[in-house]
């Protein structure tokens, strides 16, 4: 698989007990700098004041994923890491497919799935719809008779498949 540059994932955390003291304790976490999970909880503990309980009070992405307050530091690193092994051009199409399907909650079952499910980046249903059928059944495209056009029921087409706002096209099933 084709790496390339890291997704910037940057995220901020409170020592709760602090912050609700009326105190504020934490700072930023650039996931990038880490080279591991453990470092990665080092820091945390670092910025934290090795406190018990902390939150998870902002994020940055640049892969357009987010976190809620109470994401779990394994889930944040499972995110990090699996964008990073994402090639750069599949990054934003992860994150609409996570969108779709319930956001973090749902990682582990997004990671396993997203392989199978994306089909790319497309200007509408109907094309991806068109080019799939030009594909599958190439001798019936390639006999079109000239001045006919081949046409798709994009209906029956969205029982199968559906397209984020962002053109990226996955299989339902």
């Amino acid at each position: 698989m084709l790496k390339t540059a890291t997704p910037n994932i940057s995220v901020h955390f409170w020592n709760l007990s602090e912050y609700v003291s009326g105190r504020h304790v934490g700072d930023w976490i650039d996931l990038d700098s880490c080279e591991d999970f453990d470092e990665f909880r080092s820091k945390v503990g670092e910025v934290t004041r090795n406190a018990e309980e902390f939150i998870l009070s902002d994020y940055e992405s640049d892969c357009g994923i987010s976190f809620g307050e109470l994401t779990s530091l394994e889930t944040v690193w499972e995110a990090h890491e699996f964008l990073t092994d994402l090639p750069e051009y599949e990054r934003d199409a992860f994150s609409d497919y996570l969108a779709n399907v319930g956001g973090v909650e749902y990682l582990s079952a997004a990671i396993s799935e997203f392989p199978d499910r994306y089909r790319g980046q497309w200007k509408s249903l109907e094309d991806f719809a068109i080019d799939f059928g030009a594909e599958v059944y190439s001798e019936f495209f390639k006999n079109v008779p000239p001045g006919f056009t081949v046409e798709v029921d994009v209906v029956s087409f969205e029982q199968d498949f559906w397209i984020s706002d962002n053109g990226h096209v996955f299989w339902r099933h």
